[in-house]
């Protein structure tokens, strides 16, 4: 009897688990999807010929950014708005760089922990978001723009 109840007790895991595993799959599908056809938009009109980064980005309007590289081999990064058209293309060397976004934060805050950096668009200004927990352990979405660095936004919750 013991025996029987170990057994059916694992199944019990293992469907659980498995039905887990699928629920998440299935409510990520719509996401790759258009994260594929952002990054097929941009190999075919701006001739990428690697993806280095994608990231979907649901604010007010939602975008997804591909970042790679053309083929005179420069850092490019475009916006997808969500009607599948390209909303802006810029070179990664016209905008504050990923490794330098930290310092615009450590001025103003004193994050805890960053949980990512990534990129944004509000209002059509394209934008740094940076996800960390504060010292008061909340977390905080802190934007600056991406061109200049220049503060533009702060939401903590």
């Amino acid at each position: 009897m013991k025996k029987w109840m170990i057994i059916i007790s694992t199944l019990i895991a293992v469907l659980f688990v498995w039905q887990l595993i699928s629920i998440y799959h299935t409510a990520m599908s719509p996401i790759r999807e258009d994260e594929n056809e952002a990054v097929e938009i941009a190999k075919e009109e701006k001739n990428l010929q690697t993806i280095s980064e994608v990231y979907t980005y649901n604010g007010t309007t939602p975008y997804t950014i591909v970042q790679g590289t053309d083929e005179k081999d420069e850092e490019i990064i475009i916006w997808v708005d969500e009607k599948k058209k390209i909303a802006l293309t810029a070179n990664a060397s016209d905008g504050v760089a990923k490794k330098d976004v930290m310092k615009y934060v450590d001025t103003d805050r004193k994050p805890s922990e960053v949980l990512s950096v990534t990129l944004a668009m509000e209002n059509e200004i394209p934008l740094w978001e940076i996800k960390f927990k504060d010292q008061n352990d909340r977390y905080n979405l802190y934007y600056i723009k991406f061109e200049d660095g220049e503060y533009y936004q702060r939401i903590t919750f």
